[in-house]
């Protein structure tokens, strides 16, 4: 059901958590709280010990945080970010408990609205879209070696995509350095947000990201049809989507 807050238009939102067609569980974790105007992916890092324990203490993190749905957006990011820290420091100290070697992380993408205000925080690869008229925006900037490349040396994109280890990410909830990256900008009627983890856009272009959101009707049929091209084409990961129509 849509859910009509002050000073904003009725807002619609439709998520799916997939385990995908080749990994055996599911190490993503998804939260909607539509009422509150707060969503988030976590994707527990690939490889690496209890991605699914470190995806599902984020939501539960943001679950049991206190905060007003009246302060401002920049005070309810500020206990966001507070808590992802928190949680950062227990997957930390929970990896040490088994070697020095060992990580327990995961991704996060957490996209908040208050009136037509949007706030959007992440760390590594989850990312946010925003869908307005025609056009499809990333939001978010993946942290991988390639990227920080790209912006401390100027190095081209296909240059960058070469070097080894491009695809690492640089921070995430659980690594030794938690270093979100916080956005805040103006949101209009008939916006369309997109949260989704790594197992979406590496099966789906954001070309045809973009065409299904422009094209399906409600937040429920964009997203089923976006798991369905990464189902058809043999999703070798997790994939988690949430779509929000704002107005």
């Amino acid at each position: 059901m849509p859910f009509e807050s002050k000073a904003q238009p009725a807002i619609s939102s439709f998520e799916v958590c997939h385990t995908g067609t080749v990994r055996r569980h599911n190490e993503d974790a998804v939260l909607s709280l539509l009422e509150q105007g707060l969503w988030v992916v976590a994707d527990g890092m690939g490889g690496h010990d209890r991605g699914d324990y470190a995806s599902q203490l984020v939501i539960s993190s943001l679950l049991e945080m206190t905060s007003s749905l009246d302060a401002p957006l920049d005070n309810r990011f500020d206990n966001i970010q507070r808590a992802l820290q928190h949680a950062s420091e227990q997957l930390v100290a929970a990896a040490k408990q088994i070697s020095a070697e060992t990580i327990i992380g995961t991704t996060v993408v957490v996209v908040a609205l208050d009136g037509d205000e949007l706030g959007c925080l992440w760390a590594g690869d989850s990312r946010a879209y925003k869908l307005r008229g025609q056009t499809l925006t990333q939001l978010t900037t993946d942290h991988t070696v390639a990227n920080e490349l790209i912006r401390d040396t100027g190095m081209t994109r296909d240059d960058a995509s070469c070097v080894q280890g491009a695809d690492a990410l640089t921070t995430a909830v659980g690594a030794s350095t938690f270093t979100p990256e916080i956005l805040y900008e103006k949101v209009q009627p008939g916006d369309r947000i997109c949260l989704c983890s790594d197992g979406l856009n590496k099966m789906v272009a954001d070309w045809e990201i973009e065409s299904v959101l422009k094209s399906r009707e409600g937040p429920e049929a964009a997203t089923r049809h976006l798991l369905g091209l990464s189902l058809d084409r043999q999703a070798t990961d997790n994939v988690s989507i949430i779509v929000v129509d704002y107005g």
